[in-house]
This record gives C-alpha cells, structure tokens and sequence, in this order.
C-alpha cells in the first residue's frame, strides 16, 4: 500500500500533474501522484445524497452507552429502535430520524454512495492490507477481496483531494490507532467503504464510514466524519460523532417528525360533533306538542324518530 517516489527528470509531479490537468479540464488538485511519478485520475468524491446530513446512521437501530455526543442528523431505517438518547446528545440543529421517509431516502442513497465508492478503481492495492504507520495521499486503496482492513498505530492522510478505501470484508481499528489529516486533507473527502462491518477504537478516526452490515464503536472513540452502517445496527459507548464540518444547511433534511404533531390538531375538529348536543334543541321543541292539547304522541316516543 506504500507510494513509490521518483527521483531525477521524474521529481516535478506538481508540473507533471498540471499538464496532465490542463489536457484533461481538470485541476492540478485531481491529480494523484503514485507508482514511480506517474500523474493519473485521483477518485472523485463520493456524493452522499440525503445522506450527507446523518453523523449517524443504520439498518437495525442506534443503542448508546453514556454520554456520546452526535454532531450532525442521526437515523434508522426499518428498525425504529434508538436508544440510550439521553443521556447521549443530538445536538441542535440536528434531528433523530426513526423508520420515517427521511431515513428511509437517506438508507437508499446510502447504498448508491456504497456501490460508487466501491466501483471506484483502486490505485494502490496491498495485501495484508495494515495502514499503520503509512503516509498517502490522495487515491483509491483497496483490499484484496477477503482481506480485511485494519490500523494498528497511526495513519497518516496527506495533501487535498479524495481518499477511498475499499475492503470487501471488515475494517478494525485497534486502542493505539488514529488517523491524523495533514496539508489540507479534509474529513469531508475520505471515505471508507466496508463489505461487511467496522470496529473503531483509538482516540481519533477520520472521514466517513460505509458498511455493509454494522458500525460498532469503543469507549471514547472521535471520529471526525460518520458512521454510516446499511443493514446492521451501529453501537456508541461515551463517543463524539462529528459531522458537522461537512454539513450545509442546505443539505439538512425537513423532520417528518413535526408534521405528524400537526395532525394532532385534528382532533380540535372532532368537537363538531359536540355540535350534535345542538340537536337537543328538538326535544325542546318536541315538548312543546303535548302543551298543545290531547292526542298529541307522547314525549317518550320522540327519541325514537332521532
């Protein structure tokens, strides 16, 4: 997974990356520079739809232990369950979505967001795939099919642009690991998409995580970025969730939530039919026939017409 670099005629990647740019329309900065020197197509960044807002999101349900903080939207979709809110926090402006639309449109453009990370086409492979101690820059790194992804120490992403990692299998980051961004590497454009689920420990994780299945995280755990899980349930214990850095507030989805409470108004129409009480006004007048003199029916056969 290491970058080779080049030496001689071959040490101007930024001047090779900008005609390379020019011939292309693009810029410089979507350029990667790996394997001896050669400039090719960096991976472009992965839309996440509706997604965008969620810090959280799963499958099977959202369970919190202690205080976990999440800095952006949180969702599930079709399991309802979130639990452990409080003493975990949404904070404003955010909103819990559970098994309404918004999850659900936010779990569909999930898997788009999946299957275009995983379609990406690597530019560095490596087997076994352990980032610790690596240094890269922009690109797409990917595993062997059954391998999984893992992080022992540090990590370290470098220089703007788009970093995707792609594993077919698990991603495990262990106590000692972080991942530190340097050169104006951004959370908001590293992705991490798993074939099956992530388990994240160590002080500091960055980008966004897509698994297939479940997120589950240890005590203490920042992540700068999301956790985004498909079919599974995502698990926090005491662990801050931002997302906010990579949320506009144009990207923020209306709640669902406050239109239901607008139908409770309705029942505010249901007293017209104590409007029909109103009909007790013809017994009164009923009561006037017997006034009138014999032969009239009595009162007591009057309801039965109602």
């Amino acid at each position: 997974m290491a970058i080779s670099h080049s030496s001689g005629s071959r040490s101007h990647p930024g001047r090779l990356a900008r005609w390379v740019g020019a011939a292309l329309g693009v810029g410089a900065a979507a350029i990667l520079m790996t394997f001896g020197g050669l400039a090719v197509l960096a991976a472009t960044t992965v839309n996440l739809g509706t997604a965008t807002s969620f810090a959280v999101l799963a499958g099977a349900g959202v369970t919190n232990t202690g205080s976990s903080t999440v800095s952006g939207d949180l969702g599930t979709y079709p399991t309802a369950s979130v639990t452990g809110f409080p003493p975990g926090v949404v904070e404003s402006p955010y909103t819990t979505f559970a098994a309404d639309s918004v999850a659900l449109g936010a779990q569909t453009d999930l898997t788009t967001a999946y299957n275009r990370a995983a379609g990406e086409s690597p530019t560095s492979t490596s087997e076994p795939a352990d980032l610790t101690g690596l240094s890269l820059g922009p690109g797409v790194y990917q595993t062997t099919s059954d391998g999984a992804l893992s992080l022992n120490g540090t990590l370290t992403l470098t220089g703007q642009g788009v970093f995707i990692f792609q594993t077919g299998s698990s991603l495990i980051t262990k106590t000692s690991s972080s991942v530190v961004l340097t050169d104006g590497a951004s959370p908001c454009n590293v992705f991490w998409q798993v074939g099956s689920s992530a388990t994240l420990d160590g002080s500091t994780f960055a980008g966004t995580v897509m698994a297939s299945t479940s997120i589950t995280l240890g005590s203490g755990v920042t992540v700068d970025g999301r956790v985004l899980a498909g079919t599974g349930d995502v698990t926090l214990i005491s662990d801050t969730i931002d997302a906010s850095g990579c949320i506009t507030t144009a990207s923020l989805p209306t709640p669902t939530a406050t239109a239901t409470p607008a139908s409770t108004a309705t029942p505010t129409a249901t007293p017209t039919a104590t409007a029909t009480p109103a009909s007790t006004a013809t017994p009164a007048a009923a009561t006037t026939v017997p006034a009138s003199g014999a032969g009239g029916r009595p009162p007591s056969s009057e309801p039965e017409s109602w």
